[in-house]
């Protein structure tokens, strides 16, 4: 299975800060017992799309050469990108002159890859159970100015980079939806 991560996620996964991550759970199950209190029993029947020690591939922004600019994904010739300098990974930055254009994540052909993750563990919880230990796991710290003074807190940046991925699919952070919690170990970089 893919996971599509954004170039802070990626940096954060390679440098050993980020080892989980959670996605939403579809369709959302109705499973509260008769207080309205999340009955988690009732949720060992889901199926679940990550099992321990799958392995699980990371796409993320990328480029080839200029003169693969004009090809679809598919089409490029991994060999012949090898031979010509290979692959720019937006995460590590701006690329220099010679890298043609930006393309997104979403299109990463697997065999382009360079971030492979084993699951090791994988559990269905709500999103708002989350702990400031579980967002440093998922590579978020809090933002700070020049003089060190927070500027924004573990949850407030939690928050924001939740609702930018997820709000728009109508999963923002007050719907507390069910997720998947999946922590994993890298593979192969």
């Amino acid at each position: 299975h893919p996971l599509l991560y954004t170039g802070d996620m990626v940096r954060a996964t390679i440098d050993g800060i980020k080892n989980v991550t959670r996605r939403i759970i579809l369709p959302q199950p109705e499973v509260f017992d008769n207080a309205g209190q999340p009955d988690y029993a009732c949720l060992k029947d889901t199926k679940k799309n990550w099992q321990v020690g799958d392995l699980i591939w990371v796409r993320e922004t990328w480029s080839t050469g200029i003169e693969w600019d004009e090809d679809k994904p598919s089409e490029i010739d991994l060999l012949g990108v090898g031979d010509i300098g290979g692959i720019w990974y937006w995460a590590d930055g701006e690329p220099c002159k010679g890298w043609g254009k930006k393309r997104a994540s979403i299109f990463m052909p697997k065999l382009f890859t360079r971030l492979w993750l084993e699951i090791v563990n994988v559990r269905a919880e709500r999103l708002q159970e989350i702990s400031i230990n579980e967002i440093r796991a998922e590579g978020v710290c809090d933002l700070r100015d020049k003089n060190n003074n927070i500027v924004k807190t573990y949850n407030e940046r939690w928050i924001d980079l939740w609702d930018s991925i997820n709000a728009k699919r109508g999963y923002p952070w007050e719907s507390n939806p069910w997720i998947w919690r999946i922590e994993f170990e890298i593979a192969k970089i």
